[in-house]
């Protein structure tokens, strides 16, 4: 590894420590000097958005995800992201079609799945989010036990 790359890795460490602790301030810092070094750094922005999410400062929150997704479009926790502003918003249909498109992307996101469930108990669908939970429960099990292909089908009967 090069002098920049070990300093890069370093400023990701003492960004997610900053951030764990709570110390947001100090994680945004880090993150902004690493994002100058590294401006294709999904990671990183993953990081801001989630910082900016936490301070309440939700129009920044969104900048950075959108802009995580702008550099990788397969990235289901920037749409999960994305997705915890608009139910912050009280745009429960946004944030919906977020939820959903991470969990599409990445099937195996529990986060993705908790998201998804909490925002449909928002808009008042219990059954919606009884079945998000129960499917996606018997998925990961099923995953778990090593049973990947019934795990995919059980996950793809989720979209149907």
């Amino acid at each position: 590894m090069g002098e920049g790359t070990t300093k890069s890795v370093g400023l990701a460490e003492l960004a997610h420590h900053e951030y764990q602790a709570g110390n947001y301030e100090a994680a945004e810092k880090h993150c902004m000097q690493l994002w100058k070094q590294e401006p294709d750094n999904t990671s990183v922005l993953l990081l801001l958005s989630s910082i900016h999410f936490q301070c309440r400062k939700l129009d920044r929150s969104a900048h950075f995800s959108t802009l995580a997704i702008k550099q990788n479009p397969l990235l289901a926790e920037a749409y999960s992201n994305l997705g915890n502003v608009f139910k912050e918003r009280g745009q429960l249909q946004e944030a919906l079609e977020n939820y959903r498109h991470a969990v599409r992307l990445k099937p195996d996101f529990i986060d993705g799945y908790i998201n998804l469930a909490a925002a449909l108990v928002a808009a008042g669908d219990m059954e919606g989010a009884d079945l998000y939970c129960v499917r996606s429960d018997l998925g990961n099990l099923l995953k778990a036990l090593g049973r990947l292909d019934d795990a995919k089908v059980r996950t793809e009967m989720l979209f149907e």
